[in-house]
């Protein structure tokens, strides 16, 4: 559409005013320098364009389309659906932008309002609880009957990946017990994964460590897994998978 684009603001006179900036990297930039954001499009998924541009405090007009209803919810400006009320959507977007480009006070507050619901639904830690809640409900149901039209190694595989995806939650769960201090809740959901582990010991726990380091790593903290291997908690959970006592530390 560029070329037809393009030709259009030459026919408007308005090359000054419209600039086509291409495949950019540096976008974070773009909207820090930006009074309103605009997403125009007439199909969508859930548009992590609009997520980014909320959490940074920008009001945001955009079409009701697919996600984008949910996204914006209350704040910002949803305007109707382009594929269906053409003509409204772009009165509704003239509108909008002549009213807030000549207010700076309902600028702010739109943007706030956008910025304050980003933070309360587009969070990780929202996003992995409820991942959680998920997973915990696919593990407990008593539903794992199989037997339609699999074959017996098909239905081996697929209770391998059960125990298998088990394991890495129990992990998790584990990691996110001992990122909040509660190192007797790390112990007990590291004690349920040994029970479902598909590695060799020695190999379970360096995946436990392994682990807890990226999961660490990818939330921005350094972890401390010497503080960890040479706690109390650690130490005993040592020796009941190993069976026996733990003498070394690290250092």
């Amino acid at each position: 559409m560029e070329p037809e684009l393009r030709a259009t603001v030459s026919k408007l006179g308005v090359n000054e005013q419209v600039k086509f900036l291409g495949q950019r990297w540096d976008i974070a930039d773009w909207l820090d320098a930006s009074d309103i954001f605009i997403l125009s499009s007439q199909a969508e998924g859930m548009p992590l364009a609009i997520m980014e541009a909320m959490a940074k405090g920008l009001p945001v007009i955009a079409t009701a389309v697919s996600g984008i209803p949910e996204q914006l919810g209350d704040t910002g400006k949803l305007l109707p659906d382009p594929t269906i009320d053409p003509q409204g959507t772009v009165k509704e977007l003239v509108e909008t932008v002549e009213i807030w480009a000549g207010n700076p006070e309902l600028r702010r507050l739109a943007g706030q309002a956008c910025k304050a619901r980003a933070e309360e639904l587009f969070k990780e830690e929202r996003m992995l609880r409820e991942y959680v809640e998920v997973i915990e409900q696919a593990l407990a149901t008593d539903d794992k009957n199989y037997s339609f039209s699999i074959s017996p190694k098909v239905q081996k595989q697929i209770q391998q990946v059960d125990k298998l995806l088990k394991y890495y939650h129990l992990v998790w769960k584990a990691w996110d017990a001992c990122d909040k201090g509660d190192m007797s809740e790390m112990v007990k959901h590291l004690q349920s994964a040994w029970a479902c582990t598909p590695f060799f010991t020695t190999e379970t726990i360096l995946n436990w460590v392994n682990i807890f380091v990226i999961l660490s790593s990818e939330k921005g903290v350094k972890l401390d897994t010497c503080a960890i291997i040479n706690s109390g908690e650690w130490q005993q959970l040592m020796e009941s998978i190993q069976g026996f006592e733990v003498f070394s530390s690290v250092r």
